[in-house]
């Protein structure tokens, strides 16, 4: 019979009949503060810009115009901002997935889905959602005596549709890792604004029909669209960044 004095010591960081939680590897802890400061950061990118109205009704008259080239970069600007941080948030969250589930030991279970996840991401960037380069549109657009400011409308029209697409698309595949995973119960969905749907062809030819007055309309639209989106981009952000910090 073993006396008080002798019995064994627990191991450190150990209480006797209890484990010690696994410590969190390093690359893990990095990762979540990718993904974090790519959500914080759309204080600096996902910003609204002047009222619609006052730089139709004053701005651009008593500018002669100047204000409206000005504007023209800031769009550009915003929307090529945004798809920076984007991509950077898309790639922490397969990157933090990735790591998960080589800690849960199920690397095998999801390894072709995160492939998929990221190479969709990666071609989507790479194509649809590639940077427009506000200077370079602005210089292209005064060669070329406007002509360029054709495409860039038609780059610009399309764009926060193509955003959401992609936004849907990742958010419905992540969710079926996650729930394999056990990350999650519930899949997590992103709606998809159909007034962002809109024909270039269309518009371009209701405005020259209307001499001009569909264009007024067709040009709030593609100011107006990304703040009318950024609160359902940030919900989704939201639950994704507290479902990582809660594991």
């Amino acid at each position: 019979m073993s006396e008080a004095g002798n019995l064994p010591e627990a191991p450190e960081g150990r209480e006797t009949g209890t484990e010690a939680p696994a410590p969190v590897s390093a690359d893990l802890i990095h990762t979540v503060t990718k993904l974090d400061r790519a959500v914080k950061e759309r204080r600096d990118t996902d910003v609204e810009l002047i009222n619609w109205w006052l730089y139709v009704l004053l701005l651009s008259w008593i500018t002669a115009g100047i204000y409206s080239l000005y504007l023209l970069f800031r769009r550009v600007a915003r929307i090529d901002e945004f798809s920076r941080r984007k991509h950077a948030y898309y790639q922490a969250v397969v990157e933090w997935t990735e790591r998960q589930a080589a800690e849960k030991g199920r690397t095998d279970d999801v390894h072709y889905e995160l492939q998929d996840l990221a190479s969709g991401i990666d071609r989507a960037y790479a194509n649809q959602l590639r940077p427009i380069k506000p200077t370079l549109s602005l210089v292209l657009t005064l060669v070329t005596l406007g002509l360029y400011w054709f495409y860039l409308v038609y780059r610009m029209n399309r764009y926060w549709w193509d955003a959401q697409v992609v936004e849907q698309d990742f958010d419905d595949t992540l969710s079926q890792v996650w729930t394999k995973l056990g990350i999650v119960r519930y899949p997590i969905s992103f709606q998809l604004d159909q007034s962002k749907r809109r024909s270039y062809a269309l518009n371009l030819i209701l405005s020259i029909l209307t001499l001009g007055i569909w264009g007024l309309v067709w040009d709030y639209k593609i100011h107006t669209d990304p703040d009318n989106l950024y609160r359902a981009y940030h919900s989704i952000e939201d639950t994704i960044l507290n479902t990582v910090r809660s594991h």
